[in-house]
């Protein structure tokens, strides 16, 4: 006599983060390293807030509004970030999603990206564009953005540009010029 053995079906681990599928033991690990409900978490140092990404977006909104900065998609934006400051979180006025523009010292001069916080497993990305500027020269990165479910702690490797230390402004300043698409699009320029 032949025994049928049911399979050992769950919730996803990241069901209290609105993933709403169950899953065998054998496609468990699987399912986890690409759910888009993995959690996220708020990017400011003093806050320990983990939630999806949807609620986060939402969290940062209200609990953060003055900690950030709003930007329009295909839109260039001014930004300035202080010599000890290491990021600047970015929030699309369109869909509240976040953005990191990510700053580091290194000795040849500074380096800055942006991230996407987002799961890693999510295939969504977003092209774009920094620019450095002083006098008639500049500098500038076009790239995509990378997934990550919070801060980035230190670099990734990953696209980044590197901006000479005689670029900086008088208090030691990085003054970029930003843009983001909500389309990953490589014809697309900002106005």
């Amino acid at each position: 006599m032949e025994e049928i053995v049911e399979p050992d079906v769950r919730p996803c681990c990241n069901k209290e983060y609105g993933c709403s599928e169950t899953v065998d033991y054998t496609r468990k690990n699987d399912h986890e390293e690409n759910c888009t409900h993995a959690p996220c978490a708020c990017p400011l140092p003093a806050c320990n807030f983990v939630c999806s990404c949807e609620q986060l977006s939402l969290h940062f909104s209200s609990k953060h509004w003055d900690s950030g900065r709003r930007f329009r998609y295909n839109t260039p934006l001014s930004v300035s970030l202080g010599m000890n400051k290491q990021f600047l979180v970015l929030q699309a006025e369109e869909d509240g999603i976040l953005f990191l523009l990510n700053k580091s010292v290194e000795n040849i001069g500074n380096i800055a990206m942006i991230t996407c916080i987002a799961p890693s497993s999510s295939k969504v990305y977003y092209l774009y564009d920094l620019v450095s500027g002083k006098g008639m020269s500049s500098l500038r990165l076009k790239s995509l953005t990378e997934n990550f479910p919070g801060r980035v702690e230190g670099f990734p490797p990953m696209d980044f540009l590197l901006i000479p230390f005689r670029f900086l402004g008088p208090a030691g300043e990085i003054n970029l010029e930003v843009c983001i698409w909500n389309s990953t699009e490589l014809g697309s320029d900002c106005p």
